[in-house]
């Protein structure tokens, strides 16, 4: 089966929209280390420099278990900047939309039914979030899990192997998910693919703890108790993760228990750098592509949820999206000039450090090894707020009226100039 015209249409409006927003991000330097840690990963391995990084001070490879992202070093050859990564990460994001859209028709939706649930992904808070946030191993998950799916839907063995393979040379966690899942599928679905996933899995764990033993390494991972740390957060997420398809996953009943690695990987996490169970972040894609591969199959067996799974998409996106797209939001107001003298940074022939508040310049110049990012310090101050809600500023950028008396910028949000904070200003710091 094949993706809808309305589909593919709304996976191409859905990347151009946030290709231009993702630039907006980039030029306003607000992205975070993960984009600038990826683009020097990349462009080491491109000339021979292997994966070390400096936001993470090691080597990638050793951090998380993503040797599939080597297939991008030829492209990051080529084009070695923060605006490659950002346009693969929207192109899988949207490209993802067609393959779930071919799974609701394997699993005998109508064409409307399966471009409602494709449709809906596409404008979920989960996906826009995920896509306008930073590049990470993670952006893949929806469109290879989509694939997999419907490659084991079509009872083909090789196909499912081969994009099962793939989510393991993501990340290490993706082991266990798949052994997991080809087990649920050995007993429900199909003995020869079920087994064959566990067993592929299961080779692809042992060998990553074997490697990370070898070489004295250890992967970065959060905590985990039986006790569950800020549950009204928790409990805030998975509504936002199942109201865009109208709560259909839910009619899976028992089956929803397929999910369970999944959910618990969220709950039960001790506190982290940030919560990972919030829309968007690169920790929910598992969980975000099993919800939506869920809904397909609920919507395929009950296409008359169709309306109500598209009215609640396009509610959610207008009032609990955590981008850009959301009532009250502008894109952000780009300093030119400030934006120059970072991307002046990837010609550095000495060594320079960017201060963790600027780590949005350490993302525009991460391509030159020279450039590395400050060690976090809880100490820092300077760091400016997360939207820009100033529309008359905005307009005021555009040409169109004047700019509001008392505001200044700090990371392209308009600020009262009083309140402005001189961490922000300057250049970077260079070392010795």
């Amino acid at each position: 089966m094949r993706p809808t015209r309305s589909v593919v249409i709304a996976a191409l409006i859905f990347a151009a929209l946030y290709i231009a927003l993702d630039f907006n991000k980039l030029y306003a330097l607000r992205y975070g280390a993960d984009t600038g840690t990826f683009l020097q990963f990349l462009t080491g391995e491109a000339h021979g420099r292997g994966s070390w990084n400096g936001a993470e001070y090691r080597p990638h490879l050793q951090v998380h278990d993503s040797w599939v992202l080597l297939a991008l070093v030829p492209l990051i050859a080529v084009f070695p900047f923060a605006q490659t990564l950002l346009v693969i990460e929207v192109l899988a994001i949207a490209g993802a939309a067609l393959a779930v859209c071919a799974f609701a028709r394997a699993c005998g939706a109508p064409p409307r039914a399966a471009s409602a649930v494709g449709i809906a992904y596409l404008i979920s808070p989960s996906a826009q979030g995920i896509a306008y946030g930073n590049f990470l191993e993670n952006v893949f998950v929806p469109l290879l899990a989509a694939l997999g799916a419907l490659a084991a839907r079509r009872r083909s063995l090789a196909a499912t192997l081969i994009c099962a393979q793939l989510l393991l040379g993501l990340k290490e966690d993706q082991a266990l998910f798949l052994m997991w899942f080809g087990a649920a599928c050995a007993v429900w679905w199909d003995r020869r693919i079920g087994l064959a996933l566990a067993g592929l899995a299961a080779v692809n764990g042992a060998a990553f703890i074997l490697a990370e033993h070898l070489s004295g390494a250890h992967p970065s991972l959060p905590g985990y108790a039986l006790t569950i740390d800020d549950p009204l957060q928790k409990l805030a997420f998975f509504i936002a993760l199942l109201a865009p398809f109208a709560f259909t996953p839910l009619l899976l009943r028992e089956r929803l228990l397929l999910g369970a690695p999944l959910v618990a990987e969220l709950v039960f996490n001790r506190p982290w750098a940030y919560p990972i169970a919030r829309i968007g972040t690169h920790w929910t894609a598992p969980l975000v592509a099993a919800t939506t591969l869920a809904a397909a199959y609920a919507i395929a067996q009950r296409p008359r949820l169709a309306t109500p799974v598209l009215a609640c998409a396009i509610l959610c996106a207008l009032t609990i999206n955590d981008t850009v797209l959301k009532i009250g939001r502008w894109p952000y107001i780009v300093d030119w000039a400030t934006y120059s003298r970072a991307t002046a940074l990837r010609s550095s022939a000495v060594p320079v450090v960017v201060p963790r508040v600027d780590e949005g310049a350490y993302v525009a110049a991460a391509a030159n090894p020279n450039v590395v990012l400050a060690k976090y310090d809880p100490r820092e101050r300077g760091y400016c707020p997360a939207y820009n809600r100033n529309a008359r500023a905005f307009l005021a950028a555009l040409g169109v009226g004047s700019w509001p008396a008392g505001i200044t910028l700090c990371g392209g949000v308009p600020v009262p100039a009083a309140s402005a904070l001189p961490a922000r200003a300057g250049p970077p710091l260079k070392r010795s």
